[in-house]
């Protein structure tokens, strides 16, 4: 079976005299359980025994289904380079072709994996996200003394960045993230604050002061009752801008106004206004679209993982198994998308659960 294939280079950590369940074939029953609503090792386990005539027609199980032990000491031990690498090559097969496309980049903690009263304890994982394509194109683990700055770069060098933009918030607002992604030819969109005081308060007054002379684009968002006005200002010419010339082949700085109204009885209005810096040398439409879509990577990646696939319940903390398992998720998460149609994920997963036909239709996809 060619899901055997896709698992096959992800390499065996075991001494092979004593292995009695194929790698690729826990792998594969793992894949099946999670599309089918599993969350952790003991429901991929039980749904291994439910299933298990059903999975013989495509694999050997020379000694059955193995245990919830089984489960959790090979995604604690296998190699996570390997198995992202699984993850990177579904999602280049797929966007193959495209001459560009934009790619966030934003850091998600693992809340259950953290200790009580300790808020740098939990584990937190960077993901880089293609927003158009809702596709997972690689993450890198924060390392337990740094931050998500620290692993921006190792997932830079990992993606194929090159004609794409990279959209990044604040925290990743950094000379040197942006000279590597310029050396790695793609174009950067970063997220201004404080954190680089010289070039926001630059930024901020000059576009405060002279936004009216500047490409203008508005637009206007009616959600669940609340109504997003946005003004974005883009300024292409960077001649008064001192500390813009300290950022690798910047073009643009940006900055968008935008006026939240809430309808919950009384009527209560917020307004923000962000700033960013850009490689690109595009209009104020433009940007407005490409910061909006940075959001997918909170609004869909992160959403899902949490209400639909229950993450930030996982206490996994042992070895490799919390990247591991992150690296399924996000596995399944892109290949149910591209699968569900119209239908809620929750009730699609259900449905793939019941129907055996409906999952060897998605596998044939996956």
């Amino acid at each position: 079976m060619n899901l055997v294939k896709i698992f096959e280079n992800v390499p065996d950590y075991r001494t092979e005299s004593l292995i009695f369940y194929p790698l690729s074939e826990i792998l594969i029953i793992s894949l099946c359980a999670v599309l089918s609503g599993a969350d952790n090792f003991e429901e991929i386990a039980e749904y291994g025994k439910e299933k298990e005539d059903f999975l013989s027609q495509f694999l050997e199980l020379p000694h059955g289904i193995p245990s919830h032990d089984t489960f959790r000491r090979t995604f604690q031990n296998i190699e996570v380079a390997s198995f992202e690498d699984c993850l990177r090559k579904q999602s280049k097969e797929i966007l193959e072709g495209l001459d560009s496309y934009q790619i966030n980049i934003d850091g998600k903690v693992l809340r259950a994996t953290g200790k009580r009263g300790k808020k740098t304890a939990a584990i937190c994982i960077v993901s880089a996200w293609a927003a158009e394509h809702c596709l997972s194109l690689g993450q890198s683990k924060v390392d337990k003394k740094s931050n998500e700055k620290t692993a921006i770069p190792e997932i830079i060098k990992t993606v194929d960045v090159k004609g794409h933009l990279v959209s990044i918030d604040a925290m990743g607002c950094d000379r040197k993230v942006a000279s590597l992604i310029r050396f790695y030819e793609g174009h950067y969109h970063l997220a201004l604050k404080m954190n680089q005081k010289g070039l926001y308060e630059e930024v901020h007054d000059w576009m405060k002061k002279h936004k009216l002379i500047m490409d203008i684009h508005s637009d206007i968002d009616y959600v669940g009752g609340r109504i997003e006005k946005r003004v974005t200002y883009v300024c292409n010419d960077l001649t008064f801008i001192d500390e813009a010339k300290n950022w690798k082949d910047s073009r643009t700085v940006i900055m968008i106004e935008s006026e939240r109204s809430f309808k919950n009885g009384v009527t209560k209005t917020t307004n923000h206004t962000r700033f960013y810096i850009s490689s690109k040398d595009e209009n104020a439409e433009y940007f407005s679209k490409v910061t909006r879509n940075h959001w997918s990577i909170e609004n869909q990646l992160h959403w899902y993982l949490d209400v639909v696939f229950d993450e930030d319940r996982q206490r996994l903390k042992e070895g490799n198994a919390p990247e591991n398992m992150a690296i399924l998720r996000k596995l399944v998460l892109q290949t149910l998308l591209r699968n569900k149609g119209t239908k809620s994920m929750k009730t699609f997963r259900k449905k793939i659960a019941w129907n055996e036909s409906l999952l060897i239709d998605v596998l044939s996809d996956f």
